[in-house]
């Protein structure tokens, strides 16, 4: 029984002996047959692979910084935008100031030249639940009406009040009904006119360049209609005098039409054919 053990034993060792030489044969032919049939290749780099068909300039390869200051130059012209919008806001105040304007008068100038910032467009939609523009789609007549409004003078109420209590002075059958609409109404420019030639300060519709008095006459915030069809008022367009002017000392206006797209500070007073010129609310007079 002993002797039949060890016989086995014996015959599984020299299985496993021969599996051995099995494998270390044929690890032997695969790594004969890999140096029989590879032939190493040198390969060379193309001597212009990293040169380039344009001559770029200099200047627009290199950066204009020292290592360790990135970012600084961004910083310090981030400050500088900065500064030169507070000096420009003060620039503004300090012109206001000269030109003897009512505190109304400056808010309402400071607040049209914020519009020019604002991403508004040109357009017309109805605004039922609130009367006042509530998205960024303007005509010319919101510019006027939301600027006051944000000066606390409520256009819209203003308007429908004054319309239902002087109905004569509103005629309605202009738009084929007989009642006021309040969201409606106040938007519209020929409605804006007849109130503001109801109670504002009518001023004259003529801008004369030689007269020594045109910056009183023209001052910054006041209201300016302009028309382009005689046969319909609806085609009139509505804005606001500019602290600026341009080169001949004439005022600019800041308005939106469907020209300029969006609110503009445009050179057209002398262009277009002036309809109304008002200042609200009136002066009070000493």
């Amino acid at each position: 029984m002993a002797d039949r053990i060890r016989k086995k034993r014996y015959r599984r060792n020299i299985n496993y002996k021969y599996l051995i030489y099995v494998i270390v044969f044929l690890a032997f032919l695969q790594l004969l047959i890999l140096k029989i049939y590879y032939q190493e290749e040198p390969f060379k780099l193309p001597e212009k692979l990293f040169s380039s068909k344009i001559d770029f300039p200099v200047s627009e390869l290199t950066l204009d910084m020292t290592y360790g200051e990135s970012g600084s130059g961004s910083l310090e012209d981030a400050d500088a935008e900065e500064e030169s919008a507070v000096k420009q806001d003060e620039n503004y105040s300090n012109e206001l100031e000269s030109l003897n304007l009512s505190d109304t008068q400056k808010d309402i100038t400071l607040k049209t030249l914020e519009l020019l910032d604002e991403d508004i467009e040109y357009g017309y939609e109805v605004f039922p639940d609130t009367g006042y523009p509530s998205n960024n789609i303007w005509i010319s007549t919101d510019v006027i009406s939301v600027t006051l409004n944000d000066c606390g003078y409520d256009i819209m109420e203003l308007i429908y009040k004054d319309m239902i209590e002087h109905k004569e002075d509103y005629p309605m059958d202009i738009k084929g009904r007989k009642t006021a609409i309040k969201y409606i109404d106040s938007r519209d420019v020929f409605f804006q006119e007849k109130f503001f030639k109801r109670n504002a300060l009518v001023l004259t519709t003529e801008y004369d360049i030689e007269d020594e008095n045109r910056n009183l006459i023209w001052q910054p915030g006041d209201i300016v209609y302009f028309q382009f069809d005689e046969n319909d008022p609806y085609k009139d367009l509505g804005g606001f005098i500019s602290p600026r002017a341009n080169e001949n000392g004439v005022p600019l206006v800041i308005m939106i039409s469907s020209e300029f797209k969006k609110v503009s500070e445009v050179d057209r007073l002398l262009e277009y054919k002036i309809v109304g010129h008002f200042r609200y609310p009136q002066p009070e007079v000493d």
